[in-house]
């Protein structure tokens, strides 16, 4: 059975991490995720604000995992930076929409958060940025997402 609650033991960092690490080192993004680096990750996001960190498990087994931080924004609190993942093998089945239930409740109730402001891809299917759009996402198009070289730039400035 599923189901939705925050982090029960920390040990569970490191098997969505492992999970996490396999799936994004070989898609389209070309991410060099290892299981050291995607455990960093979440263990950040996890001494950010534990009560916007959920698990989805089936059972004891951890499957997913939701997370983002707050941020004070004009027109409420956002919710930013954050991760959505589960395991390939419970995908389609609900679970994705379940952690963001719970992240979305306890945004609201605790925080009176507003918006939910993310960046993500489309794999060769469009997934999952067509699921995002399913669920009521838009694309803001005068947005852009940069990045850059942090060494590089100090040349410039």
């Amino acid at each position: 059975m599923i189901s939705i609650s925050n982090l029960r033991k920390k040990q569970d960092i490191g098997t969505i991490a492992g999970s996490y690490a396999d799936y994004y080192s070989n898609s389209v993004l070309q991410e060099k995720w290892t299981k050291e680096s995607a455990t960093e990750l979440f263990e950040y996001f996890y001494r950010q604000n534990k009560e916007l960190f959920f698990v989805a498990y089936d059972n004891e087994r951890p499957i997913g995992i939701i997370t983002s931080v707050l941020k004070p924004w004009w027109d409420g609190n956002h919710l930013e930076d954050g991760e959505i993942f589960v395991i390939p093998e419970y995908r389609q089945k609900g679970v994705a929409k379940m952690l963001l239930k719970a992240l979305f409740k306890c945004a609201v109730d605790k925080y009176n958060a507003t918006i939910l402001e993310a960046h993500t891809y489309e794999d060769e299917n469009g997934f999952p940025y067509c699921w995002y759009k399913s669920l009521g996402f838009e694309t803001i198009d005068d947005w852009k997402i940069i990045s850059g070289d942090i060494k590089e730039i100090m040349k410039k400035i």
